[in-house]
């Protein structure tokens, strides 16, 4: 019984990850790269060089923190799944998934940061002004709709899927 409920509470942790609402605020991918979107910032060759530097060592570092957080997640796994519950190994191991999980958070936010950093407070503003509107009329149109060719993204990129990568 006490095996279920962890079960549940954990499932619920994963339905509801905590830290991706921030990261939310800029688009994904390369939207620096759009050619519409990136003179309506007016972003200088410059920016676009170091957004470019900033997203591949982010995404690198996310790669990393990822499978940290897998490797967590089936360790824990694993620990709910034997016959006898060790509750404090299983505690202990919840609390290394959940660090694994803020380190992920923290790495999307603090690439967050730099973009705002880079590109400036206004031109940031603007950014996440122009991703709200494009997710707002995203929503009203569907998300493959005719519409949605003139989107501010290169062809593979977009927002964030809802796990938010």
């Amino acid at each position: 019984m006490l095996n279920k409920v962890l079960r549940g509470m954990l499932l619920l942790v994963f339905v509801l990850p905590p830290a991706t609402v921030m990261a939310q605020k800029v688009p994904g991918g390369k939207w620096w790269r759009s050619p519409r979107l990136s003179e309506q910032l007016n972003l200088s060759d410059e920016q676009k060089t170091q957004l470019d530097e900033l997203y591949l060592n982010n995404r690198r570092n996310l790669i990393e923190l990822k499978s940290a957080l897998e490797r967590e997640r089936l360790e824990l796994e694993n620990l709910l799944d034997t016959e006898t519950l060790n509750e404090p190994a299983t505690l202990n191991q919840f609390e290394k998934l959940e660090k694994a999980r803020a380190n992920l958070a923290t790495e999307r936010f603090r690439y967050l940061l730099q973009v705002r950093k880079t590109i400036g407070y206004d031109r940031f503003k603007s950014l996440h002004e122009h991703f709200r509107e494009f997710r707002r009329q995203g929503k009203r149109r569907g998300p493959h709709s005719e519409e949605d060719r003139g989107r501010p993204y290169g062809p593979d990129e977009g927002p964030r899927n809802s796990r938010g990568m």
